[in-house]
């Protein structure tokens, strides 16, 4: 396969990715951009190629910008910046009620301000290779300073509900964070607050237990300064 048709298979990827996000069909992008849905279809698969026209016109129908459309899924650490997508991490949380551990990835973009980054959050997703499947797409922006990064997050079909993300990171070479998740429950929309980890590779099931279930301790210093604090720094 030559380098055109990447370029078109992974635009097709990414188009497919970001619709199945958002929750739209086929036919809602085609009526977006006034094509017909066999046209989106060989658009997704890579088999036609598109111009800088209709790609911008589905970045718009996708509420993305362009350039995310040209990223490739699986960057490496010798990715130029330029490309746009910086890294791809995973967010860990622990759902209670459910007994199991939620799976969700955080797509980093450049920005023209250094510091901040543009932030997909795909929610839910079984794999890297099945963001399509999430359960909510988040979009908004992180900001780092040193080793705390803060992101505030809009659900892309519900803008009413927000999320708000706060991390610190350790100093083992994992590169491994913790922090909370605030923000409404799905369920009951009322206003809640998680423990997460991100982390650029997988981490083992009693490992995630140990930094996302809530400690006696943590219980103890909620109901002694009635705050919720994520003292504990990896080291």
């Amino acid at each position: 396969m030559n380098e055109s048709n990447n370029i078109q298979q992974y635009v097709g990827e990414n188009i497919k990715k970001f619709r199945l996000a958002h929750g739209l069909s086929l036919e809602d992008v085609a009526a977006r951009i006034y094509k017909s849905k066999s046209t989106i279809s060989k658009y997704e698969k890579g088999t036609i190629a598109l111009d800088i026209g209709t790609l911008d016109e589905i970045a718009q129908a996708l509420d993305v910008h362009p350039a995310q459309l040209l990223m490739t899924s699986t960057p490496t650490r010798n990715t130029p910046q330029q490309q746009g997508l910086v890294e791809t991490v995973y967010m860990f949380s622990y759902d209670g009620k459910g007994k199991r551990i939620i799976q969700s990835i955080i797509e980093r973009y450049q920005t023209d301000d250094p510091g901040t980054y543009s932030i997909q959050l795909f929610y839910d997703v079984p794999s890297k290779k099945q963001l399509g499947d999430c359960s909510v797409l988040y979009q908004g922006t992180s900001n780092k300073y040193e080793v705390l990064e803060n992101y505030s997050l809009v659900n892309s079909r519900h803008p009413i509900e927000q999320i708000w993300l706060s991390c610190i990171s350790g100093l083992s070479q994992s590169r491994m964070q913790v922090g909370f998740l605030a923000g409404l429950l799905n369920a009951t929309l009322l206003p809640a607050v998680r423990k997460v980890v991100l982390s650029p590779n997988l981490i083992p099931e009693e490992e995630l237990l140990e930094h996302l279930v809530f400690t006696k301790q943590d219980l103890q210093t909620i109901k002694k300064l009635n705050i919720f604090i994520i003292d504990e720094f990896i080291a």
